[in-house]
């Protein structure tokens, strides 16, 4: 049997490289990740220097942790850990989530993206191309609980419009977050009112033909 204080539980690292590279996002979306110091976003997320050494051992590393798979899976993990239940249970409030993660990820994605860019970092499409083809299928789910009988054309065309609206809220620093959540719900709420008319005119032919 052991006595004493217990050992502290170990930490969340992931979780604490998230906190950082989100408080240095401002920055390198300012000033650009050539120019950023790591003097500076230690500052900017109120480390010591030598801390912010202990969580990212390189500016490369700190500025691309956007574009990690380690993060990105964890994100979808994470997400799906505390909302994935509503898509069987509640598939609307399931998609307004939805909604609302794709602009975090676009928050979270577009600092790393303009830094890869920007240092000439090759590969960084596959990363980005494998989360937004995540991001419209998670759309797709929902879209066919709520309407199962629309056919895979449809939903492959507003995959596609969703697909458009995501790349571009990532490559444009200009787009706010409310422009792109109305684009989103203007893209959804169109298809919606589509998919409704057109099991509408499909129940009437039912009716007409045992008529």
């Amino acid at each position: 049997m052991s006595f004493g204080k217990k050992g502290r539980p170990p930490e969340d690292q992931l979780a604490r490289q998230r906190e950082i590279y989100e408080a240095v996002s401002p920055l390198i979306m300012e000033i650009g990740a050539r120019q950023l110091s790591m003097r500076q976003a230690a500052r900017a997320a109120c480390l010591s220097i030598g801390g912010l050494y202990h969580y990212f051992p390189t500016k490369r590393d700190l500025v691309l942790h956007g574009l990690s798979l380690e993060a990105l899976n964890r994100w979808c993990h994470d997400f799906h850990t505390q909302f994935g239940y509503l898509a069987v249970i509640d598939p609307e409030q399931y998609l307004d989530q939805c909604i609302n993660d794709t602009l975090r990820i676009i928050r979270f994605l577009r600092p790393a993206f303009h830094a890869a860019v920007e240092l000439g970092v090759e590969a960084f499409w596959e990363v980005i191309d494998n989360v937004v083809t995540l991001t419209v299928q998670e759309f797709s789910t929902v879209l066919k609980l709520l309407f199962p009988e629309v056919n895979e054309q449809e939903l492959t065309r507003i995959g596609r419009a969703i697909r458009r609206s995501i790349c571009a809220g990532v490559l444009d620093k200009t787009a706010t977050e409310d422009e792109i959540r109305d684009e989103l719900h203007a893209l959804l709420d169109g298809y919606k009112s589509h998919a409704s008319q057109e099991l509408q005119r499909s129940a009437k032919l039912a009716v007409a033909r045992t008529i």
